[in-house]
């Protein structure tokens, strides 16, 4: 989802129908947990490579 329909989202987390609005509230909750998941996994990934990296650098001076 791009920006504006996080925007439309929070318009729909003060609805006057409770239902939305809890709705809303999840799925705005899921989306955070899903950025900050993204995130962690993006760091790994680096911290992988680097370790890579540096395998690939420390068997190549062995020989």
């Amino acid at each position: 989802m791009d920006d504006r329909e996080y925007d439309q989202l929070d318009s729909l987390t003060s609805s006057n129908n409770m239902e939305i609005s809890r709705l809303s509230l999840l799925v705005k909750n899921l989306r955070q947990r899903l950025e900050s998941l993204e995130k962690n996994q993006t760091e790994l990934m680096d911290a992988m490579n680097k370790l890579r990296k540096k395998k690939i650098v420390d068997e190549d001076s062995d020989d």
